[in-house]
């Protein structure tokens, strides 16, 4: 099992931000678009406030985390890069893994993509005075943008380093799975940090008023999300998972069980507040609708023939309904602001999967598929320091379980070396799965072998560290690529 080190959790934070600001943005995105756009059109009374909360997005969290993502982006890349080689890392290094390889490729398409997203917020930021057919357009444009940053996610995530019959499957999957986390965690956070701030600065019947009728047009994206969310999920357990028991033996199966009670209690605190909080604050908003309207109706129209003591009771009605909705109300908003900690809370264990997803071995049908077509891998390299030359052999080399030998030469006597010791780190090049360490038996003759997995196809990196009676290492990198 891998440790959660210095290193790992410096990833994992880089890659929970990534994620974290992914969802948040987009779903803002898809939340103006399909949510708060059509109450707006539907009911004219909204358009003020519902203008107040695109403009407190637009001016407080669209730049910002938009530059958290900017930032966190070059984090991931700057952690890969000390993954693959801590103590060798450097600009050119890094420049180098950012421009080569399918992990470079989209990473340097998430990168372009948050810098257009950062420039339309900018703009839509200092430029107040806008045609309306402008508004619309980067409207558009940024939800277009927000499912190409998905897009890109996808393509660098787990999914892109399975199996060639499978990938094809597992990236719209996986994207797909991100999409419902948009539309579900994403819509929760936007609620939480943009639309009740505003309407909570109005009375109780705005406010009230305002929530019965925007969360409606939300409802359908939250169930639709939640069950996509739970298929997607499943899909993607079955590629990765080649059994049952590695839920409980791998890091990574322990991440998505809790992962997956985390978001089982979403699902609930969503069900409680559409079946339980919503109808019950429609029906008292109703009651105190009827019982201020009746009371303003004889306030204005003096010829009405109610006693002075009607209208008292009348009014004590209304303060006691006044009372009910702003208890419902309190309520709802409360369950509105705790649900999206729930949803981070699934994102840091997305975070984790990603960090452990090392732990897991393909499954033996898996291993045999590729079998056939495997052809070891061998190669000779010398230190860094000139000192030994390394033949270094990965047999069957394929995804799965490998027998690394390595074969150990001093330069000084040109004969096989017997007293050192020999470990391998082995670092998935096409996405962050952490590093592992192997360390090699010696078989006397100057040979050093052991059996150790690499969980994915696609380009690898192994560093070779030789240790000498004299505990200095001697270093050797070697890159190669694992078929699918």
């Amino acid at each position: 099992m891998k440790a959660l080190d210095g290193l790992a959790l410096f990833n994992l934070v880089m890659i929970t931000l990534v994620e974290l600001g992914a969802i948040f943005w987009v779903g803002a995105q898809l939340w103006f678009a399909f949510v708060l756009q059509p109450a707006t059109e539907d009911h004219k009374e909204e358009s003020t406030i519902n203008q107040r909360v695109q403009e407190r997005f637009e001016r407080r969290f669209s730049p910002p985390v938009l530059l958290v993502l900017l930032f966190a982006n070059v984090g991931a890349l700057v952690g890969q890069a000390l993954n693959i080689n801590a103590a060798a890392v450097s600009p050119a290094v890094v420049a180098s893994l950012a421009t080569s390889g399918h992990f470079g490729t989209f990473w340097m398409m998430r990168e372009i993509v948050i810098v257009v997203a950062l420039l339309l917020s900018l703009y839509m930021l200092f430029v107040k005075q806008r045609p309306r057919f402008v508004d619309k357009m980067f409207a558009w444009g940024n939800l277009i943008l927000g499912l190409a940053l998905l897009i890109a996610i996808s393509m660098s995530s787990q999914a892109a380093a399975l199996s060639k019959n499978i990938v094809i499957y597992a990236i719209p999957i996986d994207w797909l799975h991100l999409l419902a986390a948009a539309l579900w965690v994403g819509g929760l956070m936007t609620i939480a940090t943009t639309y009740l701030p505003i309407i909570g600065r109005g009375s109780i019947a705005e406010r009230t008023r305002s929530l019965l009728t925007t969360l409606p047009y939300y409802t359908p994206w939250v169930f639709g999300g939640a069950a996509l969310l739970a298929v997607t999920g499943l899909f993607s357990a079955t590629f990765r998972f080649s059994s049952v028991d590695q839920l409980i033996t791998s890091a990574y199966g322990r991440a998505l069980i809790v992962k997956t009670l985390l978001v089982c209690a979403l699902l609930l605190t969503s069900a409680i507040d559409f079946f339980l909080l919503r109808p019950r604050l429609k029906k008292e908003y109703r009651k105190y609708a009827y019982a201020a309207g009746r009371l303003a109706s004889n306030q204005v129209d003096q010829s009405k023939t109610e006693s002075d003591h009607a209208l008292k009771s009348i009014a004590q009605q209304v303060k006691l309904r006044e009372g009910r909705v702003s208890r419902d109300t309190r309520r709802l908003t409360q369950i509105l602001i705790w649900e999206p900690l729930l949803g981070v809370a699934v994102l840091i264990c997305v975070g984790l999967m990603n960090v452990f997803a090392g732990t897991l071995t393909p499954s033996t049908a898996q291993q045999q598929q590729t079998t056939a077509n495997a052809r070891p891998y061998s190669t000779t390299v010398k230190t860094t320091d000139n000192r030994f030359t390394i033949a270094f052999n990965v047999n069957p080399n394929r995804f799965g379980t490998n027998v690394f030998t390595v074969s150990v030469v001093d330069n000084k006597t040109g004969k096989p070396t017997t007293n050192v010791g020999v470990s391998l780190f082995t670092t998935m090049l096409d996405m962050y799965m952490g590093t592992d360490s192997v360390n090699l038996l010696p078989d006397g003759k100057g040979h050093f072998s052991a059996s150790g997995d690499l969980s994915m196809g696609g380009n690898w990196q192994i560093r070779i560290q030789i240790r000498t009676p004299d505990s200095t290492l001697h270093e050797a990198t070697v890159r190669f690529y694992v078929p699918f």
